[in-house]
């Protein structure tokens, strides 16, 4: 008698912890919302800094440049176990990673008034931001229940 009260105790036991467990683990769409809401203020954020791109201030582009690298660290910070949104995750991460560092050297050459290496950095940062549409695109689709991963 001891030993099966023993065993309902412990089989209690398991089901509460994986209920607990799985409830306050946080649900795809939860998960999607909070990668959407990072980039969506990583986005307004440099649109506010920039004029919407068209600012030659360098310090508004650094500060730019330092949004992205605080959406990267946010996007990091995220506890995600969706495979494919960890992914999505890693191709925002590498994008304002990317386009910090870009930015920060297109800043250094303007200043130093060196065209070569501006061009360059201007053209790096057109393609560090290259996957933004694509990763929208498909992070949308899967969070909506699309079948893009």
């Amino acid at each position: 008698m001891f030993g099966s009260s023993r065993s309902t105790i412990l089989w209690s036991l398991s089901i509460a912890i994986a209920v607990l467990g799985s409830a306050c683990g946080q649900s795809r769409i939860e998960q999607c919302n909070n990668i959407i809401e990072i980039a969506n203020e990583a986005v307004n954020e440099a649109k506010q800094l920039t004029n919407g791109g068209q600012t030659d201030d360098p310090q508004a582009m650094v500060e730019a440049a330092d949004a992205m690298e605080q959406a990267a660290q946010d996007m990091e910070a995220l506890e995600l176990v969706d495979p494919t949104l960890q992914d999505y995750r890693q191709g925002f991460i590498a994008m304002y990673e990317e386009t910090s560092a870009a930015t920060r050297e297109f800043v250094e050459a303007f200043e130093q008034k060196d065209r070569p290496v501006a061009e360059a950095a201007l053209s790096r940062l057109q393609r560090a931001t290259n996957p933004e549409e694509e990763l929208v695109q498909g992070i949308n689709e899967y969070c909506t229940g699309g079948t893009t991963p």
